[in-house]
């Protein structure tokens, strides 16, 4: 990692460690009513298992937000409130988010966030971070950043991800 990385990483860590102690609450899949779900997107930004899960949660009568993140500068993809790609002009020098996706993030408010990521992805952590969720889950990268963790080999795709979690989310009951 050259040094402008780990200095990114070492201000992310700052900010993770400087935020309030999280009140998770743990959601059952039954008592969620809206996802929001954070992903590494393709290239080309089609994006099929992400498409294929917004309408098998929309059918689940869900309301699903989806923000993905490509290593490029120029999106195609529209800016809509409950999709969204972002790209290298979405993230600040030192590898915070922007003021403007800042501002757009501030406007979501949902039950369960569901990272995808499987890779080390600082613009998806910083969404993490900044989300306003009631329960955040993912894969194990970064400790402390999620309420709920699984651990998955790095080569696994987000397809198995996303069924551990709504496994474990459909399992577990909720004791309030």
């Amino acid at each position: 990692m050259n040094v402008l990385n780990q200095l990114r990483y070492y201000l992310f860590r700052r900010r993770l460690a400087a935020r309030p102690k999280r009140q998770a609450m743990f959601m059952d899949y039954a008592s969620v009513r809206s996802v929001f779900i954070l992903f590494e997107s393709d290239q080309l930004e089609r994006n099929p298992f992400i498409k294929e899960l917004v309408r098998t949660l929309t059918q689940d009568k869900k309301e699903v937000c989806t923000w993905g993140f490509v290593p490029k500068k120029d999106v195609q993809a529209p800016i809509l409130p409950q999709s969204r790609i972002l790209g290298t002009q979405d993230v600040t020098f030192l590898g915070d988010l922007t003021q403007g996706v800042k501002q757009d993030l501030a406007d979501i408010h949902c039950d369960l966030l569901i990272d995808l990521t499987q890779s080390d992805c600082l613009p998806l952590h910083n969404v993490a971070l900044y989300a306003d969720a009631r329960f955040k889950a993912g894969r194990r990268i970064v400790d402390g950043l999620l309420d709920f963790m699984i651990d998955m080999p790095a080569e696994e795709t987000a397809e198995p991800l996303y069924h551990q979690i709504i496994h474990y989310l459909t399992t577990i009951q909720s004791h309030d």
